[in-house]
């Protein structure tokens, strides 16, 4: 009933606004309708829509020296020195005349001449319009936006518009006319909003940008000092005008990151090398496509704000923590049955243990995202069911060799559910580098006992992918997570793989061997990073599109490649001999 979404929509607005007393107004103003309904959700929302979406506040008690905006009904008995009347284009006011279709014009004229028909609603909209004009007692102005937005393209201005010039100047002039004499009266543009004399400006921004415009038409040595005052009036604009300069020099400088180590900061870096605090391979990733991207993801702890929002498709992070989540459940619940290892003997059973996992993690992945489009979330997760059967033929096929004895195992401080053999203490790797992290799957071979590290991925599979090791220090889980299980087991590690366990990765296992080449490229990654800390080198030097997969672009700006392109390379050379190991 419509009294108990009342009751709910009181206890929420006071918890969720800030300034909630115009909402409980208008549910105040709907009580009446308490006894009504059964209603759902969704009527419910269409008829609060329109009035939330509205805000009406009522006037001060003494009218002068403030502005009112409203409705031209709103204008009615009143009067004003100055009107403006905005939004005379094609389609906005006037609106475009619509029948009403469930009771056409010729309908309504048989049955009532009191039913309002298409040229009654013209002459409400025209009196509209008179009203607000006859509102003016000394200065009437009208306007219209000369581009659509969300089209890119130009407006027309309506009929109205011409009516009125007609009234002020005795004649009907074109179109063109009118639009070249708007063009004229507000020179502004989306590119540069700001009229063409600074003296018409409304505002110090519009002021500052009819200034800047004049100056960029003229010659350069005519001009040079004249806008030296806009860096005196905004502290913000300085920064940003000598960042950009800074940026745009041949020589690396503190503006393109950390550079050199100072007696402030050598400390602070000392502490945070890979000898002296753990990293998770996600961090040690970040080096190779950007250092400064590393820096302020490692050491500033920075990252992008959350905005909640309706999920309208899967993207592929929550995807692939749905897809970990599931084998997850799974491996753990086959487990605690002593069902372990999945065989052809016992698929059937694994199948429905799958089965009610992947229904258990749904239903309560459903009620966190709040998917907007229920039909795609019913695809996505079809989806996902496919690919996990098709993974589980897989892994029955390595069940007579292979035995999976510990899954989401963790090393150090990760948040999460973890096996209940994972360790909380850094593991301490040779050469004295601290990791940490979750390795998805450790599998003991029946006969030799040696272990083998899987790392799961619901990703594409790289075109080059049989040739990778470390990937340009890209791809570290596998010989890492190797080296790790070695030291924390003090167990043989045969290698680690990369399982891309989905349709989209063609279930292909690239497997990398534990041995001294694949060791050594391992410990150079991060001997590597480490001496960048060290030296106090983590500049700006994105990889080959790692900016349009950055979070930190606002940081940055757009054309990071382009400038460091024409900085001293040597500074560098680590980096590049990284991304050229395969």
């Amino acid at each position: 009933m419509w009294r108990d979404w009342l009751d709910r929509f009181e206890q929420l607005a006071p918890r969720v606004l800030r300034m909630p007393a115009y909402v409980l107004r208008v549910l105040a103003d709907v009580r009446p309708m308490a006894d009504v309904g059964p209603v759902d959700l969704d009527e419910a929302r269409r008829v609060l829509s329109d009035r939330l979406l509205t805000l009406d506040a009522d006037p001060p008690a003494r009218r002068f020296g403030r502005v009112f905006v409203g409705t031209p009904n709103q204008a009615r008995g009143r009067a004003f020195r100055v009107v403006f009347v905005p939004g005379l284009a094609e389609r906005m006011f006037p609106q475009k005349p619509r029948e009403d279709p469930l009771l056409l014009d010729d309908r309504r004229i048989e049955l009532s001449d009191a039913l309002p028909t298409q040229d009654d609603r013209l002459e409400s909209e025209r009196l509209l319009l008179q009203i607000a004009a006859g509102a003016a007692s000394e200065r009437l102005y009208v306007s219209y936006p000369r581009i659509e937005l969300t089209e890119s393209r130009a407006r027309v201005p309506s009929f109205y518009a011409l009516d009125i010039m007609r009234a002020v100047t005795g004649s009907v002039p074109d179109h063109e006319w009118l639009e070249d004499r708007a063009r004229e009266a507000g020179s502004a543009t989306l590119a540069w909003p700001a009229p063409a004399r600074a003296d018409e400006a409304i505002d110090d921004q519009e002021h500052d940008l009819a200034v800047l415009r004049g100056l960029l038409a003229k010659d350069g040595a005519e001009v040079k000092g004249h806008a030296h005052y806009l860096l005196g009036l905004n502290e913000c604009l300085r920064r940003s005008v000598v960042d950009r300069w800074a940026h745009g020099q041949t020589r690396w400088s503190k503006n393109d990151g950390l550079i050199a180590v100072s007696p402030s900061i050598a400390a602070a870096l000392a502490v945070r090398r890979l000898t002296e605090r753990s990293y998770s391979m996600s961090a040690l990733q970040r080096f190779t496509a950007c250092p400064y991207q590393f820096m302020l993801a490692s050491f500033y702890r920075l990252e992008p704000l959350a905005q909640p929002e309706p999920l309208q498709r899967m993207d592929p992070l929550t995807r692939g923590s749905i897809f970990h989540e599931i084998q997850f459940g799974f491996f753990r619940e086959l487990q605690r049955r002593r069902e372990l290892p999945v065989t052809e003997t016992n698929l059937d059973t694994a199948r429905g243990v799958l089965e009610a996992i992947v229904d258990e993690v749904a239903t309560r992945q459903h009620d966190e995202l709040a998917p907007a489009v229920e039909r795609v979330w019913v695809d996505e997760v079809a989806s996902i069911r496919r690919d996990l059967i098709a993974w589980l033929h897989h892994l029955a096929r390595d069940g007579a060799e292979w035995d999976p004895s510990r899954f989401e195992f963790a090393f150090g401080k990760v948040p999460g559910v973890r096996d209940a053999t994972s360790i909380s203490e850094d593991v301490v790797i040779e050469g004295g580098f601290r990791l940490r992290g979750a390795i998805d799957l450790i599998e003991t071979h029946r006969q030799t006992k040696v272990l083998r590290v899987t790392d799961h991925k619901t990703g594409r599979k790289p075109d080059r992918i049989d040739k990778t090791i470390i990937g340009g220090g890209a791809v570290l889980q596998p010989v890492l997570y190797a080296m790790v299980a070695e030291k924390a087991f003090d167990a043989a590690v045969i290698g680690g793989r990369l399982f891309y366990c989905t349709s989209t990765g063609s279930f292909y296992p690239h497997e990398i061997p534990l041995n001294e080449m694949t060791r050594t490229a391992g410990l150079e990654v991060l001997r590597i990073i480490d001496r960048a800390i060290e030296l106090g080198f983590l500049a700006a030097s994105p990889d080959e599109d790692a900016c349009g997969r950055c979070d930190f672009i606002s940081v940055c700006g757009r054309d990071v490649a382009r400038r460091v392109a024409r900085k001293p390379q040597d500074a560098l050379a680590d980096l590049a001999a990284l991304r050229s190991r395969p």
